[in-house]
C-alpha cells in the first residue's frame, strides 16, 4: 500500500512537473515556434509568434509578443504585442474572450470585419488599420489607431460602441490628421455621433447615421478653413458620382477656399440646411442658403464682400438678398430662378466702372440662363466703356430705370421688352463727344422697341426717334434731327457714308442694324437727297 501510494505521488509530481516544464517551455522561442506551426496547422493561416507571456498575477491574461499573421502570402496582421484576457464566465470558449488589447500592430481590416473571434472589448494601442476599397483600387490607412469597440462582435450584428482616435487617415491622397471617432451600432445603423479631424490648417467636425441601404443621413457636417480645388468639369463630376445617396441636415462652411470650374471663393462662409443628392442628382425642396465671402469670381465676373441669401422650395430658388461689390461700385438684388428663367424683382447697381470685353455677351450671360426679366431696374452714377475698335464709346455717369425689363431670352442678350430711360452726363460715341445725351425705350403691342434719343454735340443739339423690327435686326425707321451739328456725324457715327454738307437737317433711315445698313432721304435747306446702303 505505501509502495502503491508512493508511485502515485510520483506520477502526480512528474505530471505537475511536465505541467510546469511545458508552462515554461511555452515563453520560451522555441516553445512560440511550436505554438505558431501548431496554430498554422488549424486553418488557412500563417501564424508566427516570437513569445509568448504569462503571469500568475494576472492568471486569466496572456500576452503574445512579435505575433505576424498571413493568409496567401498576405499580410494580415502584424502586431508588435497582443494581450489576450480570458472570459471567466465563459473559459472553455476559445472564440470569444473578455477583453483583447492590440498594442503597435498593423492589421487589415477587412480580415478583421470578417474575424470569427469576439470580445467583450477590443482595444487599439498605436495601431494601424488597411482597408481596401472598391476591389482593391482605393486604399483607405488609418494610423496610429487608439481606443475600443465594445463589444466586439461583428459577425452577430448586435449592438456595440466605439470610441476611437486616429493620428492620421489616408485616402486618395487626402490626409485627415487627429481624427475622432465615436458612436454605436444598432439594427444595421450605424451612428457617428461625433465625428472630425484635421485637414491641412483646417478641421471638420460631423454627426451622421450610416443606414442600411449605405445612405447617409447626416445631421451636421461643419468645416473650418478648408481649401477644395476641382479645375475641371471631368473631374468634378467624377467625384459627384463617387458619392453615395445622402440627407444633410446642416452644413457649414467658414473661411474656407473652394475652386470649382466657373466658380472661385475666397474666405468664404456657407450656411445650409436640408440638400438631399442622389443618383447625381440635387434636391433642394425645403433647403436655405447663406454665402458670405471676401471674394468670388463667377465665370469671369469678380464680386467682393459678397452676401447671399437664398430659399429653395420645390426646385425653385428664392433670391433673398445679394450684395456685392463690383467694378468699383455696389450691385443689389432680389429675385427668383426656376427651370433655367431667371427673374428678378430688383436689381440695382451704384457707381459700378464696367469696361465691356470683347466676350461681353458669354461673360454676362452664362449658359444656364435662358431668360431674365427684370421687375425694378436702378443704375446709378456709373461708367460704361467699350473699346472696341469698329464702335468704342464710353458713358460717364449715367443713370437708369426702367421697369418689367426682360434683357435675355431664348439666351440672347438684349432688350425684348419692358420700358427703360437713360441719362447720363457726358458721353463718347464712336471718339464723338456727346453731352447730356438720354435715351427712352418702351415697346408697342406689337413688341416692336421704341426708342427716343436726344443730345448735345458741341454747340448743337440732335434728337432722333426709332421704331425697331421685334426680331430686332433691322430699323423699320429712324428719324434723326439735327441743328447746328455737321452732317459729317452721320459718317462718324457709320450711319451714313458721304452725307450732304450741312449743319441743320433732317434724315428718314431705315434698313438693317448690324451691321448699319440704312437708306432714305437726307433734308437740308429745302433740299432733298436719297440715301442708298452701303451694303
Amino acid at each position: 500500500m505505501r509502495r502503491l501510494r508512493f508511485s502515485l505521488i510520483i506520477l502526480f509530481s512528474i505530471f505537475w512537473l511536465l505541467i510546469v516544464v511545458g508552462y515554461f517551455l511555452l515563453q520560451t522561442n522555441f516553445g512560440a515556434k511550436i505554438v505558431s506551426q501548431q496554430l498554422s496547422k488549424l486553418g488557412a493561416y500563417s501564424i508566427t509568434i516570437g513569445k509568448i507571456n504569462h503571469s500568475f498575477a494576472n492568471f486569466y491574461e496572456l500576452s503574445v509578443d512579435n505575433l505576424l499573421v498571413k493568409k496567401d502570402q498576405q499580410e494580415v496582421a502584424n502586431i508588435g504585442k497582443l494581450i489576450v484576457g480570458f472570459d471567466k464566465q465563459n473559459l472553455w470558449q476559445f472564440h470569444h474572450f473578455n477583453y483583447i488589447n492590440v498594442i503597435d500592430g498593423t492589421l487589415d481590416g477587412s480580415q478583421i470585419s470578417q474575424s470569427i473571434f469576439t470580445a467583450n472589448m477590443l482595444r487599439f494601442y498605436n495601431t494601424t488599420l488597411k482597408f481596401s476599397l472598391n476591389n482593391a483600387q482605393e486604399p483607405l490607412l488609418l494610423q496610429q489607431i487608439n481606443g475600443g469597440i465594445k463589444p466586439f462582435d461583428l459577425s452577430s450584428k448586435k449592438p456595440y460602441q466605439f470610441d476611437l482616435t486616429a493620428q492620421q487617415v489616408l485616402f486618395k491622397q487626402m490626409a485627415v490628421n487627429s481624427v475622432l471617432l465615436q458612436g454605436y451600432y444598432r439594427d444595421g445603423i450605424t451612428s457617428l455621433t461625433n465625428l472630425g479631424g484635421n485637414i491641412g490648417n483646417g478641421f471638420f467636425v460631423s454627426k451622421l447615421k450610416m443606414l442600411a441601404d449605405d445612405s447617409l443621413d447626416i445631421a451636421q457636417l461643419k468645416l473650418n478653413n478648408i481649401h477644395f480645388n476641382v479645375n475641371n468639369e471631368t473631374d468634378l463630376n467624377r467625384y459627384l458620382s463617387e458619392l453615395p445617396k445622402f440627407k444633410l441636415q446642416e452644413f457649414s462652411i467658414f473661411d474656407s477656399n473652394i475652386q470649382l470650374p466657373n466658380l472661385t471663393i475666397e474666405k468664404g462662409n456657407i450656411d445650409i440646411t436640408n440638400i438631399d443628392y442622389d443618383d447625381n442628382q440635387w434636391q433642394l425642396k425645403q433647403s436655405n442658403f447663406v454665402i458670405s465671402a471676401d471674394n468670388v469670381v463667377w465665370f469671369d465676373e469678380k464680386l467682393s464682400s459678397l452676401l447671399l441669401q437664398l430659399s429653395c422650395k420645390d426646385d425653385e430658388v428664392d433670391i433673398l438678398k445679394a450684395i456685392a461689390e463690383w467694378n468699383d461700385g455696389n450691385i443689389r438684388l432680389t429675385g427668383s430662378w426656376r427651370n433655367n428663367a431667371l427673374h428678378l424683382k430688383t436689381l440695382l447697381l451704384a457707381s459700378v466702372n464696367y469696361q465691356l470685353p470683347d466676350n461681353f455677351k458669354q461673360r454676362l450671360l452664362p449658359s444656364i440662363f435662358n431668360q431674365v426679366d427684370i421687375d425694378q431696374l436702378t443704375v446709378m452714377p456709373s461708367t460704361l466703356i467699350s473699346t472696341k475698335s469698329d464702335y468704342p464709346f464710353n458713358l460717364a455717369s449715367f443713370n437708369v430705370s426702367g421697369t418689367n425689363v426682360r434683357l435675355v431670352e431664348d439666351k440672347r442678350i438684349g432688350i425684348y421688352s419692358g420700358s427703360l430711360f437713360f441719362k447720363a452726363n457726358d458721353a463718347t460715341i464712336n471718339k464723338i463727344a456727346v453731352k447730356y445725351p438720354n435715351l427712352s425705350l418702351s415697346f408697342d403691342s406689337q413688341h416692336r422697341a421704341l426708342l427716343s434719343f436726344s443730345a448735345l454735340i458741341n454747340s448743337g443739339k440732335l434728337d432722333a426717334i426709332a421704331t425697331i423690327n421685334p426680331l430686332q435686326t433691322e430699323f423699320e425707321s429712324l428719324h434723326i434731327i439735327a441743328k447746328g451739328i455737321t452732317s459729317e456725324l452721320l459718317n462718324q457715327w457709320q450711319l451714313v457714308q458721304t452725307p450732304p454738307e450741312s449743319s441743320n437737317y433732317r434724315v428718314d433711315l431705315h434698313g438693317e442694324i448690324s451691321p448699319f445698313s440704312l437708306s432714305g432721304t437726307f433734308f437740308t435747306n429745302d433740299n432733298e437727297y436719297s440715301i442708298y446702303s452701303q451694303h
